[in-house]
């Protein structure tokens, strides 16, 4: 399977420390977003990463189904659990840290593109959004003991928060469970570089 990716995409990080975790090799492909190829295009019909490219030309694109779909080849590790409510659980936490991921690329993209005249309020509601997952972050830590696809997901947004947003970064116990999963040989090989 080939996986289309960028090195900095905290989506793409999610599904390459699940692909690690669960032992399933994916042949990586850099993509350049700026200049996209007829490959990603031909691949996904928004020309988005991350998207897996199955052996047999099928693909799967969007990182919570990719991530479904890896879970679901074997169960020597669970991803996912079966379970209704434990799975529930799980998937709302994803989609936190894929909203909390939302928030920081449009942070960054704002001031990127108009670093002299952003739009302050815009970006203000932004970071707000960031301190308050944070701050559900931080209360709801126990719920993160698990490496699961929930702490793969938190930890990939807090990742890529820092990596470009570094003074937003997490504090308090959030900030010490962040370093510690960090040094998950999956979260080690996947840190975001531009």
């Amino acid at each position: 399977m080939k996986l289309l990716y960028t090195k900095r995409s905290p989506y793409a990080r999610k599904v390459r420390v699940v692909a690690l975790e669960k032992n399933i090799a994916l042949e990586l492909v850099d993509e350049d977003l700026q200049k996209k190829s007829q490959r990603l295009l031909d691949a996904n019909p928004l020309g988005k990463v991350p998207t897996l490219v199955l052996d047999n030309g099928a693909t799967v694109y969007d990182s919570a189904v990719i991530c479904q779909y890896l879970d679901g080849l074997d169960d020597k590790v669970i991803m996912v659990p079966h379970l209704p409510s434990e799975r529930i659980e799980v998937l709302k936490w994803e989609a936190m840290a894929d909203d909390l991921m939302v928030a920081a690329i449009n942070l960054y993209m704002e001031k990127l593109r108009h670093p002299q005249d952003f739009h302050k309020d815009f970006t203000a509601a932004l970071e707000k959004n960031i301190l308050a997952a944070y701050a559900y972050i931080e209360k709801n830590l126990s719920a993160l003991q698990k490496f699961d696809l929930a702490a793969v997901a938190v930890a990939s947004a807090i990742g890529y928060v820092h990596f470009r947003l570094p003074h937003l970064k997490v504090q308090g116990a959030s900030a010490q469970w962040f370093d510690h999963i960090s040094n998950r040989p999956s979260m080690a090989q996947t840190v975001p570089v531009a």
